[in-house]
């Protein structure tokens, strides 16, 4: 059996854990965990947001695997295989592992007949069981939608809640506006915990405030007590000076970006307000920003011409993507390469393109397989509403897209859609489309 035929029949097998219904809410996740083990007996960094949280997750814990703690990095979703979602000391566990651990949750499931949980909430039960076997000093733990009501919301006494960013996304189930987005995110500050969040406008500051004083929660927010300033960016990461409570210093980051400096300080400030359990010296900060890697974020695949990866899928992440991609190439003329799940909101974001980059050219493709992709067809239907240097294409096919892109000679760049960059990522490197 192949890499990829493991991690089929570990996908295969939580499948069929998994009921078919949506189910939402914690009622039956805490069932299960009162059989498997209470999963705040391991040290956790809870984090939530919209965009940024996974970089900020990877970036702390670089940080204290750097300092010498065993570490779990549990993420979402993964671009190639399932075992990407849980790295213990930087590393994918075996396939047996995680059948192992899908056993001891469907065992649980036979004794508890009423139990149905959902693909998400069965992962995360697996996941958690194998944090626990693991032994680790420290687990860093990303939501997977939202926060109140997600499966990882489990942790009752993590080290400290962080938010990253909040936009607008997925709001058929978080609500049509940030405050109620915010509300579902803030739900992960826990009575009498510690509670970071980066700030935003004025109202969700306050919100986060109201949250904390609700649940006794110690909360800070970052862009009142920190700055980060000075920074250089280029596609090998960035160079950035962090001031916060504890000091000043210079730091470098090996994320491409302009917007990870922010998530690099945020996990900065993370690791000083858990430092009383968990301290971590300025050496091994260092060490651990200049090592950390986050696959499928601003990664340059090629060069000459680049060839960049981003999963930037929503408005938010795109007007971040745009930030970087001004910084890097100014007004050159761009190659997209683009595609997007039919319920997100990518005619916002192709106009957020087209506004920044009208001399861009635009590929629409199709991902075989995911039956929630938009058609090239209507992607580029709607992009030919705004203004290109040339007629939006529907190409359907990634490989002929990006081999057409790369032979104009100008910068390309793939995003649209994180189960799209893993893809493609994938044949990049297995399959030498590059």
């Amino acid at each position: 059996m192949d890499r990829f035929e493991c991690w089929d029949a570990v996908e295969k097998r939580l499948n069929s854990l998994t009921s078919p219904e949506s189910i939402s809410g914690l009622v039956f996740v805490e069932k299960v965990f009162e059989e498997l083990g209470d999963p705040s007996r391991f040290p956790a960094v809870h984090i939530a947001g919209t965009n940024g949280k996974g970089s900020t997750a990877a970036c702390l814990d670089s940080m204290l695997r750097a300092a010498g703690y065993r570490t779990a990095l549990y993420t979402s979703p993964h671009l190639t295989c399932l075992g990407e979602r849980l790295l213990v000391d930087g590393q994918m566990l075996s396939c047996e592992k995680w059948l192992d651990a899908l056993e001891r949750v469907d065992a649980v499931l036979k004794k508890l007949p009423e139990v149905r949980l959902g693909y998400f909430q069965a992962l995360t039960a697996a996941a958690f069981w194998l944090i626990e076997q693991e032994k680790v000093d420290a687990a860093v733990i990303e939501t997977g939608l939202g926060g109140r009501l997600d499966a990882t919301n489990i942790l009752r006494r993590p080290l400290l809640s962080v938010i990253t960013p909040l936009g607008m996304d997925h709001m058929h189930l978080l609500g049509n506006s940030l405050s109620e987005i915010a509300a579902e995110k803030f739900g992960i500050v826990k009575p009498g915990g510690k509670a970071l969040y980066c700030g935003g406008e004025t109202a969700l500051n306050e919100q986060f405030r109201s949250r904390c004083a609700e649940v006794d929660a110690a909360g800070e927010i970052f862009s009142e007590r920190c700055r980060v300033a000075g920074v250089q960016t280029s596609l090998d990461g960035n160079c950035f000076t962090y001031a916060g409570p504890q000091g000043t210093r210079r730091c470098f980051v090996r994320l491409a970006g302009l917007h990870q400096p922010e998530n690099a300080s945020l996990a900065l400030r993370a690791l000083e307000m858990i430092s009383d359990r968990l301290p971590v010296g300025a050496g091994a900060m260092e060490k651990g920003l200049a090592e950390v890697s986050w696959p499928g974020r601003m990664e340059v695949m090629h060069r000459n011409p680049d060839v960049i990866l981003d999963g930037a899928h929503n408005p938010h992440g795109t007007a971040a993507l745009i930030r970087s991609l001004k910084a890097l190439y100014g007004d050159r003329p761009l190659s997209f390469v683009y595609t997007s799940m039919a319920d997100k909101d990518y005619a916002a974001s192709l106009a957020l393109y087209a506004r920044a980059f009208p001399q861009a050219r635009l590929f629409c493709v199709e991902l075989e397989g995911a039956q929630r992709c938009e058609s090239a067809e209507i992607l580029a239907r709607t992009a030919a509403a705004f203004s290109w240097g040339g007629e939006p294409l529907a190409v359907k096919d990634p490989l002929t897209a990006l081999q057409t892109a790369v032979a104009l000679g100008n910068p390309v760049i793939l995003c649209g859609s994180l189960y799209f960059i893993g893809t493609v990522r994938r044949r990049i490197k297995d399959d030498g489309w590059l």
